[in-house]
């Protein structure tokens, strides 16, 4: 048996090329979400305020969700082959936030990331031939621009308030 060309996946850049296949396009996201769940779970885990930490466990969780899904369409798309996560493959996003951090520091740095999967899955979908997989990034780009709306109400909350993450804890789960 042939061994398959290896490939070299990136955190998306925020645009998809046009003869990007699916399983490539999946591959990209697939590391996507395992940085953004790397990155909630570092923001979850520095910062002291516990309301923010239960923000940034929830989003850490729905990233992995996203992942789950992309994984099981991966398999689909490709005959029954798993994906094979390579961590020396992944990019490594320095970001650096202290526990003092401002809280608007910290939602501006989520807010930057949940654009940028939203633009890339919203493309995804614009140009994957596949009917499900366009459903799927669809629907990928929708829970991403929620994620967006749910931080840029925070940030708002923080503008308006002294208490970090202020704001009613069950709307997030409501998105």
């Amino acid at each position: 048996m042939a061994k398959a060309p290896e490939k070299i996946y990136r955190e998306a850049s925020g645009r998809v090329w046009e003869t990007m296949g699916a399983l490539e396009a999946l591959g990209i996201a697939i590391y996507n979400e395992q940085a953004a769940y790397d990155f909630y779970r570092n923001l979850e885990h520095t910062i002291e305020n516990e309301s923010g930490k239960n923000k940034f466990k929830f989003l850490a969780e729905d990233e992995q969700r996203h992942r789950r899904l992309l994984e099981e369409q991966y398999e689909k798309e490709s005959d029954g082959q798993k994906f094979v996560y390579d961590s020396g493959r992944a990019k490594t996003v320095d970001v650096t936030v202290d526990s003092q951090a401002s809280a608007v520091d910290a939602v501006d740095l989520a807010l930057e990331a949940e654009k940028a999967a939203h633009e890339f899955y919203k493309q995804a979908a614009e140009k994957t031939n596949d009917e499900e997989g366009r459903r799927m990034f669809e629907r990928l780009a929708e829970d991403e621009e929620n994620h967006y709306e749910t931080l840029r109400a925070e940030r708002e909350a923080l503008l308006g308030g002294p208490y970090w993450f202020s704001a009613d804890e069950h709307r997030m789960m409501e998105s």
